[in-house]
């Protein structure tokens, strides 16, 4: 009888193969390394990157991803939203009065029912009992509304990461010399008529707030590109008549 027709023994060919875990965040007690890395670089954050009810429930809110941690994708994009809203459509008086009545840290007397309304746009962290305090969305949108004027600027775009989904820019009404991170987005997109390929070295022009105390701070809104509007122009070559 041939030695393999007993079938009482089973033997694999080589190892059997188990796919290993990824590390643990070192940043945080909820995720693996490789979610937060996602998580960073997404509106999404790490819970849009997991499928099964309880790993969303154990990761929502994670530190390393959240819009209130500085320098993640969804609080850039944050950064962004406010200035707009400031700059484009305003909150109404008397909710401007009190977000700078708070940021100058003034008793809010009987104001205290407005709080909800600028806390649901995270300008303000507050809860019952607890003294309100203005968040980095809040400070952009004073910055825009009384700052220094917001000045048009030439954005020159050094560098892309397609990981992180952000660029590095010189903005040069900022510094002449310190890089700027901003979403990827804002500078590749149908608009300025840039791809990940074709954005390294292009020029851009936007506003921003030249008087931002650093790099992270400094907000681009309303980025043109201006090879594409010359190209736009009804009267210009191929331009549409």
């Amino acid at each position: 009888m041939s030695m393999y027709d007993d079938g009482l023994v089973s033997e694999p060919f080589g190892p059997e193969y188990v796919r290993p875990q990824n590390p643990d965040c070192p940043d945080c007690t909820c995720c693996t390394a490789v979610l937060c890395a996602l998580g960073r670089a997404s509106l999404s954050e790490c819970a849009g990157h997991v499928d099964q009810a309880d790993l969303i429930a154990r990761v929502t809110g994670c530190p390393c991803s959240a819009e209130s941690t500085r320098g993640t994708l969804s609080w850039r994009a944050a950064m962004v939203r406010a200035v707009t809203f400031a700059t484009e459509k305003p909150l109404r008086p008397e909710l401007e009065s009190l977000l700078t009545r708070i940021g100058e840290g003034e008793p809010l007397t009987d104001s205290v029912h407005l709080l909800p309304k600028l806390t649901v746009r995270r300008y303000v962290l507050w809860r019952p009992g607890t003294d309100p305090v203005v968040t980095d969305f809040g400070w952009a949108y004073i910055g825009a509304r009384w700052g220094a004027r917001r000045t048009t600027s030439a954005v020159t775009i050094e560098s892309v990461a397609v990981a992180s989904r952000t660029a590095q820019v010189l903005a040069t009404a900022f510094s002449t010399d310190e890089l700027v991170t901003v979403p990827l987005d804002q500078v590749v997109n149908s608009r300025t008529g840039l791809t990940v390929e074709t954005a390294g070295s292009a020029v851009l022009y936007a506003e921003l707030n030249p008087d931002a105390p650093a790099a992270d701070l400094v907000v681009l809104t309303k980025v043109q590109n201006p090879v594409v509007a010359v190209t736009a122009r009804p009267d210009s070559p191929g331009g549409a008549r």
